[in-house]
């Protein structure tokens, strides 16, 4: 009869545990960058710095600071580029950076931030990218009410 150590068996319900979990886990990701995007997109619209230190994830909290702040230095810290260069267009207030954007739809919010256009935001073919654009070219933060989980969403 071969002898486990408990190490093995240790490894084994380890790795079990964190298979199991694995939907969780990522359901627990999506939630949290809802919750980011949340709290980035009244952050943005009510132009209200507390929304941005509740935001975990390192892109997006360096964005809404740089963003309200109109802190160019806190875009430097963005490794997403389209997330960079609407940061920087924004907070430079130079519409220029928004050329840069690959994405469409960050790119129509990016140009609608900077000119202060709603009519760019009504473009964009995901909701969420939509009613942050509107919300922060608006100043409304209602708009932040209509975002949904990406499982909720209907495309």
């Amino acid at each position: 009869m071969k002898k486990i150590s408990f190490v093995a068996i240790g490894a084994m319900l380890l790795s079990t545990s964190i298979y199991a979990l694995s939907p969780l886990i990522g359901s627990l990701n999506q939630n949290q960058l809802y919750t980011d995007e949340k709290n980035m997109c009244y952050g943005v619209s009510s132009l209200t710095l507390n929304y941005c230190g509740l935001i975990k994830d390192k892109d997006r909290k360096n964005e809404c600071m740089g963003i309200i702040q109109a802190n160019s230095g806190y875009c430097m810290f963005i490794k997403d580029k389209d997330r960079q260069n609407n940061c920087l267009s924004v907070s430079l207030n130079n519409i220029g950076y928004c050329d840069k954007i690959v994405d469409k739809d960050i790119k129509n919010r990016c140009i609608g931030y900077a000119k202060s256009n709603s009519g760019y935001c009504s473009t964009i073919k995901d909701s969420n990218i939509k009613n942050s654009c509107m919300g922060a070219v608006e100043k409304n933060p209602s708009f932040c009410n209509n975002l949904q989980k990406e499982s909720n969403k209907t495309k």
